[in-house]
């Protein structure tokens, strides 16, 4: 094989539908000694559960290129954009402010 073309992404097949993509604002992770799966789900206020919106299996030589690729990305974008502040995201979902406030005066 030409190690040229080992080097090469694979071109993907998508359609039209399949470029849009599908937004998700909450992620869970778990893992097994086989394989990592990670749920990509939707929040939305007044609904109690999350909704599951993509389901990813990934085996952990693939979850470990993942993280490598996703850490060189968000370096790349901290360069551009300025850098990410990941304790400002420390809950998910939608907040209510006057619903905080009042759990947070009450304890």
């Amino acid at each position: 094989m030409n190690p040229k073309m080992m080097n090469q992404p694979p071109r993907i097949n998508a359609s039209g539908a399949d470029t849009d993509g599908v937004y998700s604002n909450v992620f869970f992770i778990a893992a097994s000694r086989a394989e990592f799966i990670l749920d990509f789900a939707r929040i939305v206020p007044g609904v109690n559960n999350p909704k599951l919106m993509s389901r990813i299996i990934v085996s952990p030589h693939r979850m470990k290129a993942l993280v490598n690729t996703m850490e060189s990305q968000i370096n790349s974008y901290e360069s551009k954009f300025g850098k990410l502040d990941s304790g400002s995201q420390t809950s998910f979902g939608f907040q209510n402010p006057a619903i905080e406030e009042a759990e947070s005066g009450s304890k």
